[in-house]
């Protein structure tokens, strides 16, 4: 399935994919295409620092992945296709995905709404409070 997938990446890519991060799954082959193979494993003794900090947060952002595809499972019915065939499978993702899309953008619009109508009332009403001070100093 390896093969299938890089392959089909590099069709839609301009230059070829050099590094690929997998599941533990994939023990055995170290290059796929010409792409390396990178396996969350413990930390090799020669790695310096800085290429193990840079082999974690690879793999770290690979495991980022899992917990959306569980909130799309359970919150957007990702769990149960009702749709026919391999075109029903695209149609449902395609739709669980662009309701969290949605979502998240309703929450960033609701946060900035709130925010400005707090700023518009606080410019409302600075006027009045500025006016007190004013004759208060007078």
């Amino acid at each position: 399935t390896l093969n299938v997938a890089i392959s089909h990446a590099n069709s839609n890519r301009n230059k070829p994919i050099k590094q690929a991060v997998c599941d533990r799954g994939y023990v055995g082959a170290k290059v796929v295409l010409g792409a390396n193979i990178i396996l969350p494993k413990k930390a090799l003794k020669r790695d310096n620092r800085y290429q193990q900090d840079k082999k974690r947060k690879l793999c770290k952002r690979r495991a980022a992945i899992e917990p959306i595809i569980g909130h799309l499972k359970s919150d957007f019915r990702l769990s149960r296709n009702l749709l026919k065939g391999q075109v029903g499978d695209e149609i449902n993702v395609l739709m669980a995905a662009c309701a969290w899309n949605l979502r998240k953008w309703l929450v960033i619009a609701t946060i900035f709404l709130f925010w400005q109508k707090l700023g518009l009332f606080f410019v409302k009403y600075l006027r009045f409070f500025v006016v007190l001070d004013k004759k208060q100093f007078c």
